[in-house]
């Protein structure tokens, strides 16, 4: 299954359907989406009507926005992604670069967690990687 995941996972941000949520129907009833406390919507939501949401207020503050995956870590349940995020503010009109880490954990098929933050290293720790 660690195959499938990293390929999947590959294809969300090649394909931009990372951005356009297009990884919907692949994620599990209860998944938990985990927003750093420095995010435009910190914490954690619980189930796709949660998700959704807090992905269409997010959406909200960018004009543009688009994640692009450098490299992917294979932890087996989990994949673990170091990604640029680039963006454009709505308002503002201001530019918008940085480093993110995003972890994907899969169960039978299905995502049942996404968590991004910002330290590779803690991230591939919590997965069992070496940091």
């Amino acid at each position: 299954m660690s195959e499938e995941n990293v390929e999947f996972v590959r294809r969300a941000y090649a394909t931009g359907g990372f951005d356009r949520f297009g990884w919907e129907p692949f994620v599990a009833p209860d998944c938990e989406f985990v927003n750093p406390s420095d995010a435009i919507e910190p914490g954690v939501r619980r189930g796709l009507d949660e998700i959704r949401a807090a992905q269409r207020r997010a959406a909200a503050s960018f004009e543009s926005s688009e994640h692009r995956a450098k490299r992917l870590f294979d932890a087996g349940e989990s994949v673990v992604v170091e990604v640029t995020f680039r963006a454009r503010g709505a308002a503002s009109g201001a530019l918008l670069e940085q480093d993110e880490v995003h972890t994907w954990t899969f169960r039978d098929g299905k995502v049942v967690r996404f968590e991004w933050g910002r330290d590779l290293g803690q991230a591939l720790r919590a997965v069992g990687l070496e940091g």
